[in-house]
C-alpha cells in the first residue's frame, strides 16, 4: 500500500534531488497510510511546505553565482512554466550557438520568489477581473488567458519603467509603443499582427525585438531607428515581403538577425544590407531575380557564424558568387546551399572555410571542392536529378572526422569504388570516423562494387572501422549487396533495408537465395517493399 502512495509522491517530485530530500524528512516519522495519502493529496504542492523548505537550501546554493548568473537566473521568472528558454552564447573559438534549456517548476517558484514584484506574468481576461499593479515592474509577461478576449488586467501607462515586456496574446494594447519607452527586450511572437505600427521607432533603446510567427506583410521604416538593436527575430513571418527598402545601414549594433522560414524566393533584402559587418547570425539568405538580392552582399559578414542557408532561384554568375567570399567566413558551423540549376563554376567559387563541420548540399552538379574540408562531421548531398547524364560520386573516404554521411537521390547505375578512393599500394584508413551511411532513393542504383578479395585481407587496409548504422532506402533495382566490404566494416550493428525490392528477396529470411550471408551483422532490418 505504502509502495504505491510513495510512487506517486516520488513522481510529484519530477525528478528534483532536493524535493525528493524535503518529501523525505516530512514523511520520515509518518508510518501510516492515511498519512502518507494527506502529504500525496497535499495544496503544498502547489505553493506549500515544500518550496518554504526548499528555498533556503537554494538560496545557499544561489548566492555562489557569480552576479551575471544571478541576474540572468532571476530574469528566468518572466518566462511562463514548461517555456523553452533561448540564449545565443559564443563558444572559445567564436562561433555562435543557441543554447536552450526548460527550468523546472520548484525551481521557477523559486526564481519569482527572488524577484518578487520585479517580474510579472499576468493574464489578459474576459473582464470582471481584479487589476494587477505593474508599476515596479521591470519584466513583464502578458499572457491570454483561454477562452477569453483579452482585456489588460492593468494599465499600460503603469509599465513604463518596465525593461523587459512579452506578449502572448492576439490583442495588443494600441498604446504600448508610446508609453513603454524604457524597454529593452519585446516579444510579440504569436500575436497575429499583419502590421506593426510606425510607433516602434520610439522604443531607441530596444535591444532585442522578437516579430516571429506573424502574418505580417511589411515592417515600418522607423525600425531602422532603433540603433541599439542586436537582435531582430523575424523567423516564420512567411508572407513578410522582406526588410524596409531605406536604411538598414544604422543598425550598426545589430548581431542575430533570425529569419529562418521566411525567406521566399522574392523576399528583398535592402541596399546597405552589406554594411551589417557585426552581424553573427543569418539563418537564410535568398539571391533571385525577382527580388534583386545580391550574393556578393555577404561579402563583408565575416562575422557569421552558427548555421546558414543560401538559397539560388536563379543563376547569381560566377563574378557574384565569388564576392560573396564564403572560403572567409571561419565562423559557420553549419551551410545549406540549394544551388539548383546553378553552372559548375558558381557552385566552385561558393566553396566554404575548412572550419566547416556541417554541409547539406542540393544542386545539378557536385562541388570538385567537398573532400577538401576536413573538418567535416555531418555531410548530406541531395542531387537533382538530370535527364542527360549523372557525375561519379565524390571521393569522400579520407574526410578524416566525418561521422554521418547521406546520400540522397542520385542518378546512377554503378558506382562505389570511386567515394572510397582505395590506394592498394599502401597502408590507408577508409571513412575512418564514420558512424552513420545513409542511401536513400538511389531509383536507378543497379550494382554497388565490391571490393576485392585482396582488398578485404589486407590487415594494412581499414574501410568503415567505426561504421554503426547502414541504412539502405527506396533503392529499387539495387541487386546486391556488397558483402567483402559489409565483413569488412566489423562495427556494423544495425543495417535497414527499406523499399528495396531486389535486395529484399534475395537476403529474406525465409526464401532469399542469400539469407544467411548477413548473420555476422547484429541487427538486420528488412521492410517489405512496396509494389
Amino acid at each position: 500500500m505504502l509502495n504505491e502512495v510513495g510512487e506517486e509522491i516520488a513522481k510529484k517530485c519530477k525528478g528534483l534531488p532536493l524535493a525528493a530530500k524535503t518529501v523525505g524528512g516530512l514523511l520520515r516519522f509518518k508510518a501510516s497510510y492515511q498519512e502518507w495519502q494527506d502529504v500525496s493529496r497535499s495544496q503544498m504542492w502547489e505553493l506549500g511546505k515544500v518550496k518554504k523548505d526548499l528555498f533556503p537550501i537554494l538560496t545557499l546554493s544561489y548566492n555562489e553565482l557569480h552576479p551575471t548568473v544571478k541576474r540572468c537566473f532571476s530574469y528566468c521568472a518572466v518566462f511562463p512554466k514548461d517555456t523553452v528558454i533561448e540564449d545565443f552564447e559564443d563558444d572559445k573559438s567564436g562561433n555562435n550557438l543557441i543554447i536552450s534549456c526548460k527550468m523546472h517548476d520548484i525551481i521557477h517558484d523559486f526564481a519569482q520568489f527572488l524577484t518578487k514584484k520585479e517580474c510579472l506574468i499576468v493574464e489578459r481576461c474576459s473582464g470582471g477581473a481584479e487589476i494587477v499593479s505593474v508599476q515596479n515592474a521591470r519584466h513583464l509577461n502578458m499572457l491570454r488567458a483561454k477562452g477569453t478576449s483579452g482585456t489588460s488586467p492593468f494599465s499600460i501607462e503603469q509599465a513604463e519603467k518596465s525593461r523587459s515586456c512579452f506578449c502572448n496574446t492576439q490583442v495588443i494594447p494600441l498604446n504600448l509603443f508610446s508609453h513603454m519607452k524604457r524597454v529593452r527586450s519585446l516579444s510579440l511572437r504569436g500575436c497575429q499582427m499583419a502590421n506593426i505600427p510606425r510607433e516602434i521607432g520610439k522604443l531607441i533603446g530596444l535591444r532585442y525585438l522578437d516579430l516571429s510567427d506573424n502574418p505580417l506583410e511589411h515592417l515600418p521604416e522607423t525600425i531602422y531607428d532603433l540603433y541599439y538593436l542586436q537582435t531582430l527575430d523575424i523567423h516564420d513571418c512567411s508572407t513578410l515581403s522582406g526588410l524596409p527598402d531605406r536604411g538598414i545601414h544604422k543598425l550598426i549594433n545589430l548581431r542575430h538577425l533570425v529569419n529562418s522560414g521566411s525567406t521566399s524566393s522574392d523576399f528583398k533584402f535592402p541596399q546597405g544590407f552589406e554594411e551589417l559587418t557585426n552581424l553573427k547570425t543569418l539563418n537564410e539568405f535568398s539571391a533571385s531575380s525577382a527580388s534583386g538580392n545580391n550574393l556578393g552582399d555577404l561579402k563583408g559578414l565575416n562575422q557569421l557564424g552558427g548555421s546558414l542557408c543560401i538559397l539560388l532561384h536563379t543563376d547569381p554568375g560566377e563574378l557574384e558568387a565569388k564576392k560573396a567570399d564564403l572560403k572567409s567566413k571561419e565562423f559557420i558551423q553549419q551551410l545549406t546551399l540549394e544551388v539548383r540549376s546553378a553552372p559548375t563554376q558558381v557552385v566552385k567559387a561558393l566553396q566554404p572555410h575548412p572550419n566547416l563541420q556541417t554541409l547539406v548540399y542540393q544542386g545539378r552538379h557536385l562541388p570538385t571542392w567537398i573532400d577538401s574540408l576536413n573538418n567535416l562531421r555531418e555531410l548530406i548531398l541531395f542531387y537533382i536529378r538530370v535527364q542527360d547524364h549523372a557525375d561519379p560520386l565524390p571521393s569522400l573516404g579520407e574526410l578524416p572526422h566525418l561521422e554521418k554521411l547521406a546520400l540522397i537521390s542520385w542518378r546512377m547505375k554503378h558506382g562505389g569504388h570511386d567515394f572510397l578512393r582505395i590506394n592498394t599500394s599502401k597502408s590507408s584508413s577508409i571513412f575512418p570516423k564514420l558512424k552513420i551511411l545513409q542511401i536513400l532513393s538511389f531509383e536507378f542504383w543497379e550494382e554497388w562494387e565490391d571490393i576485392s578479395e585482396e582488398q578485404e585481407n589486407n590487415t594494412n587496409m581499414s574501410i568503415f572501422p567505426c561504421l554503426r548504422v547502414l541504412q539502405l532506402q527506396d533503392c529499387h533495382q539495387l541487386k546486391a549487396l556488397p558483402l567483402r566490404l559489409l565483413h569488412k566494416a566489423s562495427s556494423l550493428q544495425l543495417l535497414s533495408i527499406c523499399y528495396c525490392t531486389c535486395i529484399y528477396s534475395r537476403y529474406n529470411l525465409e526464401t532469399g537465395q542469400d539469407r544467411t550471408l548477413l548473420s555476422h551483422i547484429q541487427c538486420v532490418k528488412k521492410f517489405q517493399p512496396h509494389y
